[in-house]
């Protein structure tokens, strides 16, 4: 199996395979164009969180998704809720987790995928994406560790040395370690 996870960045967001139907894609429910082409979705907040902070979200989690969502815990309340199986993932990968986009990593490890594609994940600032990248980089690296196939977009700047003079993203190992 080939997942496609896909976060908000604009980067490379447009260029996930939504709907190529030899990939399985998995999002966020805060994705306001792919959500209906999602075949899993993911809102990892607690539920009292999901309510406080973005009402709106708890709406359409609860009348518009259609396919599992993976949360903390099946919420009654929410129609397609799923419980994450983090005792699960944990046992695999350790507990390290700090954004959706690693739980996601998580679950296709788990799963045993054998391809997995990253579009619109950057993280390249110093605000909270920043401090996820190092995380999410670990879950690439232990995907490929045991033999998964990754795909990350050019223009990411997940497995890069920083910025070149430029402009652009400096990925001058990434061909070399098996990542393309």
């Amino acid at each position: 199996m080939q997942v496609a996870i896909v976060g908000l960045a604009p980067s490379t967001h447009d260029q996930a395979p939504f709907e190529d139907p030899d990939w399985e894609t998995w999002g966020l429910v805060q994705d306001n164009e792919s959500y209906p082409y999602l075949d899993r979705a993911f809102e990892i907040h607690p539920l009292s969180f999901v309510r406080e902070v973005k009402p709106l979200l708890e709406r359409r989690m609860r009348e518009e998704i259609d396919v599992p969502l993976y949360m903390q815990e099946a919420y009654p309340e929410i129609p397609n809720a799923t419980a994450y199986p983090i005792e699960d993932v944990i046992a695999v990968i350790g507990d390290y987790f700090n954004s959706s986009i690693s739980y996601m990593l998580g679950l296709a490890i788990l799963e045993k995928v054998d391809r997995i594609g990253i579009w619109g994940v950057d993280m390249a600032g110093d605000d909270e994406f920043g401090y996820q990248r190092p995380n999410t980089e670990y879950m690439i690296g232990f995907a490929k560790g045991i033999g998964i196939d990754i795909y990350i977009p050019e223009e990411s700047a997940l497995l890069t040395f920083g910025v070149d003079g430029g402009g652009k993203h400096t990925k001058n190992w990434t061909v070399r370690y098996g990542y393309y």
